[in-house]
């Protein structure tokens, strides 16, 4: 008799998250023979968890898949007697990070993304921590011995305040390190097979320690300084114009890219070449954000996908892109290179799985930062769950201190989210490199408040 498994996919209303983990599900075979698989899709959007269903549906049973696939609005319902809860949530994402990013900027500060870190960040995680301990505590309630795995942003600040705030096991999931082993394998000319290495920090602001020649176990940071020395100045510049900048300020090569590392640092405005596209809007014939007027389309570089087009072509905007995405075909049916199945997989059947990267509490993983802070690094997974493997060189000390900023920033958040306190949120503020200036700050607080009303904790000065 095949053992049960639940497994509920908590906004399960997204395309590209929802979708890749349906992709990655079908494709298992040890998912469609060797468990009675239950697949709860889960969102607050009754039309968009349906959308989702009804293209799950149609893969499942062109793959001949036997899980059983429903949908729903209520969570305790997704979530009960769930074994794995993979979640990816966001209300209205585009809108509100064009808050994030021009807000600040308005105010002083020099953020250049607004996602993960910076000022524009703390509001994202503010407006996500309510929901997202929602989801924890009902899994305390409805399934508590379940892994949470999760895919919203801001990771290591969401995952940090879960882990301290209930008796949830969860882990924090990105493919950031991965394209840092791309970069790193197009300036060896290698195969990223043939690369191994140990790298590991923040999420969003990582670094390679080791680089090495698996087949003979030869150091390959010689030949890649030699190799970048000799790269084209401007090659990917919007992409990797900082992370080079950064290789010759620390001595080790960071991931993922320059929109995200830059978040961290209060250089990176040189080095962006995105950044007057970043949410691109004409004030002189915009007013944005009020009633009625539209989200300024988001492009995540210069190489972004509207400025492929015509001066009257269509640009492919979200709407666009999620219609052609619920297009069922089975040749688009691929793996999505996430990690969620294949650590449920390894956590289920007790395998031994290594994973690239995990955001986990630190526990001595990485030398220099608090045992409490999430970080990331690479990770071993079995029947056990998830353990960050520990770090064999030390990060340099410039890039520890710059972490440990964001640990004290993850703690003021959480602080400000309890006590609901705003002035808890300008320490945060203050504290990091891309902060405006007291007033300025001050002032910021109250606008984004205030914009954020309806989805943000209710704050005040205290």
């Amino acid at each position: 008799m095949k053992k049960q498994m639940k497994v509920a996919l908590i906004g399960a209303g997204s395309v590209s998250f929802a979708l890749g983990a349906l992709n990655d599900i079908v494709l298992s075979e040890r998912l469609k023979t060797g468990v009675d698989l239950d697949i709860a899709l889960m969102d607050i959007s009754a039309d968009n968890v349906a959308r989702t269903y009804k293209y799950a549906r149609e893969m499942f049973d062109s793959f001949e898949h036997p899980a059983k696939i429903w949908h729903t609005t209520n969570l305790e319902e997704a979530l009960t007697n769930a074994d794995f809860a993979i979640v990816a949530i966001e209300v209205n994402r585009y809108h509100y990070w064009s808050q994030d990013f021009h807000v600040p900027r308005r105010y002083g500060s020099k953020q250049i993304y607004g996602e993960n870190g910076g000022p524009g960040s703390m509001f994202h995680t503010l407006r996500n921590l309510g929901p997202m301990l929602e989801i924890a505590r009902m899994m305390e309630k409805v399934c508590p011995n379940a892994w949470f795995l999760n895919y919203t942003n801001p990771e290591a600040k969401l995952v940090e305040a879960i882990s301290k705030l209930t008796t949830i096991k969860i882990v924090g999931l990105c493919h950031g390190l991965d394209m840092g082993v791309d970069q790193v394998s197009q300036f060896l000319e290698m195969k990223k097979e043939e690369i191994g290495f140990e790298a590991g920090g923040l999420n969003h602001f990582g670094f390679f320690t080791k680089i090495w020649d698996k087949a003979t176990g030869k150091d390959l940071y010689p030949l890649f300084d030699e190799k970048e020395r000799k790269a084209n100045r401007l090659a990917e510049w919007d992409h990797i114009g900082l992370s080079r900048t950064m290789y010759q300020i620390y001595g080790m090569y960071p991931y993922p890219g320059t929109n995200h590392c830059g978040e961290y640092v209060s250089y990176a405005s040189d080095f962006y070449a995105g950044l007057s596209l970043q949410y691109r809007y004409d004030p002189m014939r915009e007013q944005l954000w009020k009633e009625g007027s539209r989200t300024p389309e988001f492009v995540y570089c210069a190489g972004g996908h509207s400025l492929d087009k015509g001066l009257f072509e269509q640009v492919n905007t979200q709407e666009l892109w999620a219609e052609e995405a619920y297009k069922f075909s089975k040749e688009k049916v691929c793996p999505s290179q996430e990690y969620a199945i294949p650590i449920i997989e390894a956590i289920f059947f007790d395998d031994e799985l290594e994973i690239n990267s995990a955001n986990l509490p630190n526990k001595g993983a990485i030398k220099g930062l608090p045992d409490d802070m999430v970080v990331e690094t690479q990770a071993i997974v079995n029947g056990q769950g998830i353990e960050l493997k520990p770090m064999s060189i030390e990060l340099p000390t410039a890039v520890i201190g710059t972490i440990h900023i964001q640990g004290m920033i993850h703690k003021l958040l959480l602080e400000a989210y309890l006590e609901k306190s705003k002035t808890k949120l300008l320490q945060a503020i203050l504290l990091d490199p891309q902060a405006p200036t007291y007033y300025q700050a001050c002032a910021m607080i109250d606008e984004m408040c205030e914009l954020q009303k309806e989805i943000l904790p209710e704050l005040a000065w205290r």
